[in-house]
């Protein structure tokens, strides 16, 4: 019995995420320029060519992974998409970005080497910046709401600890104290007083409208903002 449409895009789906996860392994462990097509389909157990079905190049795959890989994240940022982050939702935030480092310490390696490869770097950083600067300053909007002298610098702080963090803890899972130092960075932005279980009813935490015009406010000052 021939195929349907919905079992062609299953077997799809499932062999581009064979490559994808494939790949991963080798450029987290070997190196993205030491890594090839054919090693990729070598531990895929697939063809060379049939990788090509798939993915224009070996630059092109790597621009899925990352993409993919800050999908998860990116789901949990400002989940009712008003533009304002409260302190409930960047709890929810901090800690959902524990369990998806913990959950795919590969990524989060390829991620790192990446960055100190700024020729491999350069392949990315758009992808990323146009993700990640939305949320600086919705980020900042949130610490000049809690009246933080520079929220855009308590933004880049609080992120450039969070990539520590996550250094830290990929490359010596094993010794690194992840649950407790989430708690203690939780902590030390207050947060931990926050029930990290959204609140559906107008009762719940609102956004104040001194929020809101923060925001617009870090929006209109910030170094990220595109010209």
């Amino acid at each position: 019995m021939p195929r349907s449409a919905h079992q062609f895009k299953e077997i799809r789906e499932t062999r581009k995420a064979q490559i994808m996860e494939a790949a991963l392994e080798l450029f987290a462990t070997k190196g993205f320029q030491s890594t090839s097509i054919a090693n990729i389909a070598t531990n895929a157990g697939i063809s060379k060519g049939l990788i090509y079905n798939y993915f224009d190049s070996k630059e092109a795959l790597i621009k899925e992974q990352i993409i993919h890989g800050f999908e998860e994240l990116f789901s949990v940022f400002d989940p009712n998409r008003d533009g304002i982050i409260t302190g409930r939702e960047l709890k929810i935030l901090i800690i959902e970005l524990f369990e998806v480092i913990k959950s795919d310490i590969q990524f989060w390696k390829l991620y790192f080497s990446m960055m100190t490869q700024p020729a491999i770097y350069s392949l990315i950083e758009g992808l990323i910046m146009k993700k990640v600067e939305p949320m600086f300053t919705m980020i900042a909007g949130y610490f000049r709401h809690e009246g933080y002298k520079n929220p855009m610098v308590e933004a880049r702080l609080f992120a450039a600890m969070l990539d520590g963090i996550t250094l830290n803890y990929v490359f010596d899972p094993v010794n690194f104290p992840i649950e407790h130092v989430r708690d203690r960075f939780l902590n030390l932005y207050k947060l931990d007083h926050y029930d990290p279980i959204p609140n559906p009813s107008p009762a719940g935490e609102g956004s104040p409208p001194t929020q809101a015009t923060a925001t617009a406010s870090v929006v209109e000052s910030s170094p990220l903002r595109s010209s």
